[in-house]
């Protein structure tokens, strides 16, 4: 059963990313240039609020080095990240090997 909620998540996951490079591609060629949506903009549309009060939770406290690890990560392509979500769970999801050499009784 989990493993059929997470190959669903997997592919729901993979379809969302699917459509924001569609929106990408559709943004490039009417605009003429590469216009990639980046997650830190795609979090600041879906959740101002809460994106403002993580930064705000985690500036006091981190070091100087994990600030720029989370700004170029809120820089990556949208699609590039909800991608790899989506990898992430159905490769979770799939079915495990035969033990091959083993014996089953």
């Amino acid at each position: 059963m989990i493993r059929l909620t997470a190959r669903f998540l997997g592919f729901f996951i993979l379809a969302s990313a699917f459509a924001a490079l569609a929106i990408d591609v559709s943004r490039s060629l009417a605009g003429g240039s590469l216009a990639l949506t980046q997650i830190g903009q795609t979090a600041a549309a879906l959740a101002p609020a809460k994106l403002a009060l993580l930064q705000n939770a985690i500036d006091p406290h981190a070091h100087p080095l994990l600030d720029q690890t989370l700004t170029r990560a809120l820089r990556l392509p949208t699609f590039l990240v909800v991608g790899a979500v989506g990898v992430v769970f159905l490769w979770l999801a799939r079915t495990p090997r035969p033990k091959i050499g083993y014996s089953s009784r």
